[in-house]
């Protein structure tokens, strides 16, 4: 996919234009971060409850199910296969920065819940001096917009199941969009471009990551070959 198409066909749903982009203060976002890993329910090696004390001598484990699957930008103590049970993936939200614009808004990929299971990586962050840069940087990265949450949820592997910080959909963001039908996705998607590139070139990671890791998700391999279409029609 080269050459992107604008968005022409009329859409089921109103199509937003007076977006802008939503940044924490450092402040604010460092107190969540601080908030959610003191709610780690991972035990401390010796299998101690750490709750409340020492927040950083437990695992902390982090769901990759979008781009941090082919980019997580640090080396993991540790990496499983992993599913998480009653989610599913959703480009539900109005992007406006990264692969977008506020002219334009593209889709950024998030999970809601419902159906599923979805299947991505769980990584242990290594315990060292490399930590709380690994989190400062997490942080930065998906939670400086507020457009997730940041439950721990369970995961399930094959050496058994881990509590891992999972970033999910916040439905009450105003860049919320929900569950657009297939058809709208793709047009948006096809047409939307910012700093980082197209919208549609995250999904084509995506998919190729999906490839190689053989995880099956049918819905977003269906958006993939409709976004093709489009651009393919373009050529």
């Amino acid at each position: 996919m080269n050459k992107p198409m604008s968005v022409t066909k009329s859409m089921s749903v109103p199509y937003p234009t007076h977006l802008k982009p939503v940044e924490f203060s450092d402040d604010v976002r460092r107190a969540h971060m601080a908030d959610i890993l003191s709610k780690n329910p991972n035990k401390n090696p010796k299998g101690a409850d750490i709750r409340g004390s020492d927040i950083r001598g437990a695992d902390i484990w982090i769901f990759g199910y979008g781009s941090l699957m082919w980019d997580p930008r640090f080396e993991p103590a540790e990496t499983r296969i992993a599913t998480l049970e009653n989610h599913r993936r959703s480009f539900c939200f109005w992007t406006t920065r990264g692969r977008g614009s506020p002219e334009r808004p593209g889709l950024g990929l998030g999970i809601e819940p419902g159906g599923g299971p979805i299947k991505g990586l769980a990584y242990r962050l290594a315990r060292d001096h490399t930590l709380d840069d690994v989190l400062e940087a997490l942080w930065l990265r998906e939670m400086s917009s507020g457009v997730y949450h940041a439950p721990w949820l369970t995961l399930e592997t094959e050496d058994g199941p881990v509590s891992a910080i999972t970033y999910v959909a916040n439905r009450e963001h105003g860049n919320y969009a929900g569950d657009l039908p297939l058809d709208d996705r793709a047009q948006v998607m096809s047409g939307a471009r910012g700093p980082r590139g197209w919208s549609y070139e995250y999904l084509c990671s995506l998919a190729e990551t999906f490839k190689k890791l053989e995880i099956d998700d049918p819905e977003l391999f269906a958006l993939h070959d409709r976004i093709h279409d489009i651009v393919r029609v373009a050529d």
